[in-house]
């Protein structure tokens, strides 16, 4: 067979597989990345970006581009609950417009503009949750790996056995539309090749979790449905919203809105017994609406609801498994695809590190220590807000045009006004991913603070995102070195300078030392130096003066792993 060598082989091109090209290619890293389709998803699939997500665009430079996708300006990004999604307003999330949002981020995470229900200080980030479908966020991610010039994307090919030993890992590697099969050797090798993943099988692991749990909905077998439709907004007869649910006791649906002039995507469950085929899409959306309407299908994807799983292992010798390969969630909350983007973050520029020769091999036993726990963390949510949508029952009496129907919608409106408010309004979820249990991060006395996915305090304590701040009239964030930074807040005498700088250049490592006057933000940091990684979580904090030998060593997997 013919052999291409490589560092780092990705078996998966989807978000995850991309970004962790992207974060090796920014770091000139080798690497070759395997997708057997040879073009983009054209269905709709994840379509909601979290807000650490868009900060890791950020990061890379690119957030803005994937924030124009999507819905109009000023389209709302709303969540609306409906008996019918022509009838009765059951209850409202109000969430601003991609547009509002990009000002908002202009401002340097201020909010100018209506912050809709999120509330106006309940975000502390540059970049709030963004609504686009994953068909148009892959392009970019494509365009933007494949401008590494250490990237290669091998499109059209599919990984089909996976060995590794001591020296290395091996892909036999197939054509997807014929041709001879070749090989793929590399130092390391990533599994981003979702559920079915070969990689994780190749290494023995399994799932553990919940499978398919029943549910009235989002629990079991479902359908979406992609289609046209010019007129629908009119039957409707509300305000836009991005998704509409129709909670009855008849025929409940999600409708999505996905280009916010006339394409859709709905998801309806099946009926125990019934089949894909069994569903007429025009007499389901019809009913799920209330009111008949012009319908042009596109096409139409079965799928299931109801995982919580997270694979037992996320790391097997040279072999690593990230994204849907290493978890699955029911879509609640929209975090599946999210989880992913911080795993490969995450292992990116670990893998890099140990590469280069700036880090020990050690460094990499990290990434399972830190993510894992968050594929627990963040499977076990979405399974709650499925249980809290998907097992709430609606009766007859809410359709019915009487004062015992307008008391049981104002009941179910409030019942649901309390879960949408859960599910959408997740600041801690998605800012407060935090590593305290690792190996590789300072360890502070006292107790571990209150994880709660609905209210998100800025913390600096070692493992935690780096709260976000504004000095010098910039974001924070975008001052951060590439690599690593440590923030000096007052004066840093020559010497310590030379101390940080001759331990980073000795092992290899890239250091930016930023210091900062601003009271503000010192406070908010809560010392004189903080060590931040490449990821923007940090690493270490403490006292002008502090042994940077010491602190750089533990920062990279060269201190004790216990």
């Amino acid at each position: 067979m013919n052999t291409m060598q490589t560092e780092v082989a990705i078996v998966g091109g989807g978000p995850a597989g991309l970004m962790l090209a992207i974060e090796l290619g920014c770091r000139d890293i080798p690497c070759v990345l395997l997708e057997e389709d040879a073009d983009p998803p054209a269905f709709p699939k994840a379509n909601a970006t979290s807000a650490r997500t868009m900060e890791h665009y950020r990061r890379r430079g690119f957030s803005d581009e994937i924030r124009a996708l999507g819905l109009p300006p000023d389209y709302p990004q709303d969540v609306v609950y409906c008996t019918q999604l022509a009838e009765h307003e059951l209850a409202r999330f109000r969430i601003p417009s991609r547009g509002e949002a990009a000002r908002r981020s202009e401002a340097g995470g201020h909010a100018p503009d209506n912050a809709g229900d999120y509330g106006s200080d309940a975000w502390p980030t540059p970049e709030l949750p963004h609504r686009v479908q994953q068909m148009l966020i892959e392009p970019v991610l494509r365009r933007r790996a494949a401008a590494y010039p250490s990237v290669r994307l091998c499109l059209g090919q599919r990984a089909v056995a996976v060995e590794q030993d001591e020296q290395g890992v091996t892909a036999t590697v197939e054509p997807e539309g014929g041709g001879q099969a070749w090989q793929l050797q590399a130092r390391y090798l990533v599994g981003c090749d979702g559920p079915r993943s070969l990689v994780r099988k190749s290494l023995g692991v399994g799932y553990s979790g919940q499978g398919s749990e029943q549910r009235d909905f989002f629990g079991g077998q479902m359908l979406s449905i992609y289609f046209r439709s010019r007129r629908l907004y009119d039957a409707i007869g509300k305000q836009p919203a991005w998704q509409y649910w129709a909670v009855n006791a008849r025929q409940r649906g999600l409708l999505i809105a996905v280009d916010g002039i006339e394409t859709f995507l709905l998801a309806v469950q099946l009926a125990p017994g019934q089949a894909p085929g069994d569903i007429d899409p025009v007499a389901t959306a019809h009913a799920v609406v209330g009111r008949e309407f012009d319908f042009e299908l596109i096409d139409r994807l079965p799928w299931v609801a109801g995982y919580t799983l997270v694979a037992d292992r996320m790391a097997g010798g040279r072999v690593f498994l990230a994204g849907d390969a290493a978890h699955l969630f029911t879509p609640t909350g929209g975090m599946g695809y999210n989880t992913s983007i911080d795993d490969v973050v995450n292992l990116g520029w670990k893998l890099a590190a140990v590469i280069q020769g700036a880090a020990p091999p050690a460094l990499l036993d990290s990434y399972e220590r830190e993510r894992r726990p968050m594929a627990l963390r963040n499977t076990a949510f979405a399974r709650s807000m499925a249980d809290s949508i998907g097992n709430l029952r609606a009766g007859a009496d809410i359709e019915e045009e009487s004062e015992a129907g307008v008391r049981a919608r104002a009941e179910l409106g409030r019942r649901l006004a309390a879960h949408v408010a859960s599910e959408f309004n997740i600041p801690g979820l998605q800012l407060g991913v935090r590593y305290l249990d690792s190996p590789i991060v300072a360890v502070e006395p006292g107790p571990a603070p209150q994880d709660d996915p609905n209210r998100y305090v800025p913390l600096a304590l070692p493992g935690s995102r780096a709260p976000h701040a504004v000095v010098r009239g910039k974001v924070l964030f975008d001052l951060f070195g590439r690599d690593f930074t440590l923030l000096a807040f007052g004066a840093l005498p020559a010497g310590e300078r030379q101390a940080w700088h001759a331990v980073a250049d000795e092992y290899g490592l890239g250091l930016e030392v930023l210091e900062l006057d601003d009271d503000a933000a010192r406070a908010l940091y809560g010392a004189e130096r903080v060590l931040i990684r490449p990821d923007h979580h940090i690493a270490w904090r403490g006292r002008a003066g502090a042994d940077a030998r010491s602190t750089l060593a533990r920062a990279t997997g060269r201190g004790r792993m216990g």
